[in-house]
């Protein structure tokens, strides 16, 4: 799984090796696609099918592109509007849900969680963890010490593969985590990516809309207001798509039918389009969700962490702020975030362009640096 979920480390790479990128003229499009295809040559067939958007309005930009097949079969292509599981991209949609709620002091980032999970949830976390002195922020930005039930070195890959169609709730997951791992630390010592900690703010969304976690995601982001209309908590709402969704694989095996709930709850869930994702990252980084700019501030804050915790030293380190990573490309801030499947959401802060890349099977973080590599350079 960290194969893809921790990609952003990959890019801070020697901008020497791209430096023979050609920017066609004013022809950007043929770029793109010569890009997207030098991809898919060089995967040894690893990579079926891309789809790519690209968003900046310096230099009214705005371009999709579909290259190859929807599976790893090649009978179907790709079509620019096809849904695909976004899988841990969820968690920014999530963690932008969370300060929505925030901003409207509904709640306060720095509440316990005692203060809003059910007294089941409480029950079964409390033996191994101090849930008065975690925080909402603890699970936002993963120093929360909770063990994920779903990664780092956990059992749940093989659960899933030996029962794939089995429906797995919330709760199984949280009793899952406390069965099968120990804490990583206490409260604000420790960067730890947790899915666990995800799937608890998802309950705090729920608090809010009776149970409804899509309700709760798609009101307080606005998905109406900015027309994302394809994009949907799999099995929990109703499918907004005509097209059948991109095929999906994990460790071999087609996926595409395993149950959503595997990954349903908060830490992933969504079903999304190319599309919809750059319309969603792109409005968060143009004042378009948070009613007050000091809120993109806050998520995009570099945490606090215990003062004798060295970042540097612990290879499991990522620069996780809440619900993004920040890395760096091209000597260039992005904020970013990937999912499980091979789908990628960027948003590079100096010249306001959103990326979005979605592969059918595996990837290429060599793609995503020469996109920008010739995005910073394409003149409108």
């Amino acid at each position: 799984m960290k194969k893809y979920l921790f990609v952003g480390v990959l890019f801070i790479l020697s901008c020497k090796e791209y430096a023979t990128i050609e920017i066609l003229g004013d022809d950007y499009e043929t770029t793109f696609v010569g890009l997207m295809k030098e991809a898919m040559d060089n995967s040894h067939n690893n990579t079926n099918g891309i789809l790519v958007s690209v968003k900046c309005d310096n230099k009214a930009l705005n371009w999709e592109g579909a290259l190859g097949f929807d599976s790893r079969d090649q009978t179907n292509q790709l079509a620019l509007d096809q849904p695909f599981r976004i899988a841990s991209i969820t968690k920014t949609f999530v963690a932008v849900a969370i300060l929505r709620l925030h901003e409207l002091d509904s709640i306060s980032i720095n509440d316990p969680l005692s203060k809003w999970i059910s007294d089941k949830h409480q029950e079964i976390l409390g033996s191994e963890y101090d849930l008065n002195n975690m925080t909402i922020l603890h699970c936002l930005n993963h120093t929360s010490g909770l063990y994920d039930y779903a990664m780092g070195g956990s059992p749940y890959a093989k659960f899933i593969k030996e029962n794939p169609k089995r429906r797995w709730t919330r709760t199984e997951q949280l009793k899952f985590a406390i069965e099968h791992g120990e804490k990583i630390g206490y409260p604000g010592e420790r960067y730890a990516y947790s899915d666990t900690g995800y799937i608890l703010l998802g309950e705090i969304i729920e608090h809010f809309y009776n149970g409804d976690l899509g309700k709760g995601i798609r009101e307080l982001i606005g998905f109406e207001k900015l027309e994302i209309k394809n994009t949907w908590l799999e099995s929990l709402e109703p499918r907004r798509s005509t097209l059948n969704p991109v095929h999906r694989y994990f460790q071999g095996l087609d996926a595409t039918e395993f149950d959503p709930s595997i990954d349903l709850y908060g830490g992933g869930g969504l079903m999304s389009t190319i599309g919809d994702l750059n319309i969603f990252m792109n409005a968060l980084f143009n004042n378009k969700i948070f009613e007050d700019s000091a809120t993109l501030e806050l998520m995009l804050s570099k945490p606090n962490y215990d003062a004798n915790y060295d970042t540097f030293s612990d290879r499991r380190y990522k620069d996780y702020r809440q619900g993004l990573w920040k890395v760096t490309i091209n000597n260039q801030d992005v904020f970013m975030h990937s999912g499980l499947w091979g789908t990628h959401i960027l948003h590079q802060l100096d010249s306001n362009t959103t990326v979005v890349v979605n592969f059918t099977n595996g990837g290429s973080d060599r793609l995503i640096k020469k996109l920008f590599m010739a995005l910073n350079g394409y003149k409108n």
